[in-house]
């Protein structure tokens, strides 16, 4: 790409040409391509019609490479030089297939920018010109959506029934009866969305939906604190062969289902159900519900009626914590830690735990140091010690990030000289700016270890590999001033990027905190960056300071409330706000289960769990606590 731009640059047009197409054929996946590829079409229209006319028109080319174009362009989402390629596919080759194809990306570029009116035109244009594509089923759907989106929701459930009279054997006619639900829901008639639920549970019998339905049905009598029906519906959805999960939207887990039983039973009070309910959720480090559940306790700990249920419980699983049984002792002190903040209970339960958990990742040896290497020099070949010695003198410094390249080439660390290289080497790492490879060391021992493993007994040095703090300047210099906490930023970017600032998803997501082109476009107005090109957010500086300022304001959208923040920056704001409203609550405990995508639900999470744990080590300043 550079050689052909250089070539652009002399003059030498024709010679560019050839290298940015063969570029573009040389491209590793067609299906996403890259930032190269993106800069190659660019330059070809260019060539072609000149900086003058560039977004205004396209020159006139194959049917094939139209759709190339317009396939890279609509990938990086960059829409609107994506839609005059295919303009001219619908004008020129109407009678294609690629035509109706073009159609449909076009309406999808527009819901994907959540211009939703302007998107129905194109699914309905589809509708009527193509009624015999492949394609119809999936604009049906779409524009189904489309209509509830614009507030028409009559027009939204006439579509979604047609869906269903037409497709009565599809593979997605369970979506079309949970949107229904959904739409209903959204417009406040919670009584035909209960309607709607017995439906989709009488269709699909023993399956997935029947269960997704059943848990609509169980949030709905929770939003309306009829608490005999959604312990109900809870009780029976505990015991169903499949929850969906992660894998279908509007899908759920057993430790879910869980925490809403506890939460029910707890609005029941009946206490001491409740109790045991939250206790028989697992809490670890990454486990959403269990921390949430070891909240509900801390919370009914505090409040006088169910005190003293608490006392009982917590007296109980003292007593058993010196059970002959290991597995019961080990549970009861799990318990003890959830139900107190005493120190020296605490403390009791925490040495039972040490005696009976072992399973702790065998690599933590001391941390390699500068001076350390400057006595082991001598046995380092003459011909490059000088150049090993500078990076020893590096570390010194405390310059990891210099550092950490220049010991990557020179050493084996396999056989280093600590004898545990790639525990040294994480370490330096972690005190860069390339934290990933830390992380990307610990966490395959930690999948080895239980998910309740307590947070309480996870060595500090071990927590510092799992959850490190790199570009603390940045996330100081622009978090703090907006009011965002950079322990929030942290847990957002090691689930976006896991660190890496150069990093790109399969969604055309750039850097460290993963911006699409459409929200960095609008943030960099914002800013006022009137010159901004996608790829400064490869620029770690760049990518927080787009990071803080859109965090900023998603808290004035949802204040104090991290988890529709962190919701939103996954699945939109516009989103959050419908899942919120369906709860009738600002507690996570009742809205994160109304996120109806499973990705977003299952990156809240991650994040909230990843938060908790920044804020156990660090400060809000990013020092150790």
């Amino acid at each position: 790409a550079m050689l052909a731009e250089a070539y652009l640059r002399i003059g030498k047009t024709d010679t560019a040409r050839e290298i940015f197409s063969r570029l573009l054929d040389e491209t590793p996946n067609q299906t996403q391509p890259d930032d190269v590829a993106l800069s190659g079409i660019k330059a070809l229209d260019l060539i072609e019609i000149g900086a003058e006319h560039y977004g205004k028109k396209v020159a006139d080319l194959s049917e094939a490479e139209h759709v190339r174009r317009a396939n890279i362009y609509q990938f990086n989402r960059d829409f609107g030089p994506a839609k005059l390629h295919f303009d001219v596919i619908i004008g020129k080759f109407a009678g294609s297939n690629t035509a109706a194809d073009a159609i449909f990306q076009v309406g999808r570029g527009f819901a994907q920018q959540t211009n939703y009116a302007e998107a129905l035109k194109w699914y309905e244009r589809l509708l009527e010109q193509y009624p015999n594509s492949p394609l119809v089923k999936d604009a049906l759907l779409q524009s189904s959506g489309a209509y509830a989106r614009v507030g028409k929701s009559k027009e939204a459930i006439l579509r979604y029934q047609k869906f269903i009279a037409t497709y009565p054997t599809d593979e997605k006619l369970d979506r079309a009866y949970l949107n229904i639900v959904d739409v209903l829901r959204d417009q406040g008639d919670e009584n035909d969305a209960l309607k709607w639920t017995a439906k989709t549970r009488e269709a699909f019998k023993g399956k997935a939906a029947e269960a997704v339905a059943l848990f609509a049905e169980a949030r709905i009598y929770i939003a309306r604190n009829e608490w005999p029906n959604a312990l109900d519906a809870l009780e029976k959805l505990a015991v169903h062969p499949d929850l969906g999960g992660t894998n279908i939207p509007g899908g759920t887990n057993t430790a879910e289902v869980a925490f809403l039983k506890g939460y029910v039973l707890e609005q029941s009070k009946r206490y001491a159900e409740a109790i045991d309910t939250y206790l028989s959720i697992p809490d670890g480090r990454s486990e959403y519900y269990g921390w949430r559940a070891t909240e509900r306790l801390k919370k009914l700990d505090k409040d006088e009626a169910p005190k003293s249920f608490i006392s009982q419980k917590l007296g109980a699983l003292s007593s058993g914590v010196g059970a002959k049984d290991p597995d019961e002792r080990r549970r009861n002190a799990q318990g003890v830690l959830r139900l107190t903040d005493s120190l020296e209970v605490r403390q009791k339960a925490i040495e039972v735990l040490k005696a009976a958990i072992k399973a702790l990742p065998v690599y933590k040896t001391p941390v390699f140091k500068a001076e350390e290497f400057g006595r082991q020099r001598m046995l380092i070949d003459d011909s490059d010690g000088q150049a090993k010695t500078g990076a020893g003198e590096l570390l010194f410094l405390g310059l990891n990030d210099e550092a950490a390249p220049q010991l990557e080439l020179l050493f084996d660390w396999s056989s280093s000289i600590d004898g545990k290289g790639s525990y040294t080497r994480a370490n330096i790492y972690r005190g860069s700016n390339r934290a990933d490879k830390a992380i990307a060391f610990a966490e395959p021992f930690w999948k080895k270890i239980p998910v309740d493993y307590p947070v309480e007994l996870i060595p500090r040095d071990q927590l510092e590999l799992l959850y490190p703090a790199p570009f603390a300047d940045s996330l100081l210099k622009y978090a703090t001033p907006r009011s965002v906490d950079p322990r929030l930023l942290l847990a957002i970017m090691r689930q976006e990027s896991r660190f890496q600032p150069d990093v790109k998803s399969y969604a055309a997501a750039r850097g460290l905190m993963q911006f699409i082109s459409t929200t960095s476009n609008q943030v960099a107005s914002e800013l006022g960056r009137e010159d901004f090109k996608q790829d400064e957010l490869y620029h770690p500086p760049t990518a927080i300071l787009f990071g803080s300022k859109y965090l900023a304001d998603l808290f004035k959208l949802f204040p104090n409330q991290p988890d529709a923040v962190a919701a939103s920056y996954n699945g939109g704001d516009d989103n959050m706000k419908r899942w919120l409203a369906r709860s009738r609550s600002n507690l996570p405990d009742l809205y994160v289960p109304e996120i109806v995508y499973s990705q977003s639900k299952d990156y809240v999470y991650k994040v909230m769990t990843s938060y908790r744990m920044y804020v156990l080590v660090y400060d809000e300043n990013l020092r150790l606590r």
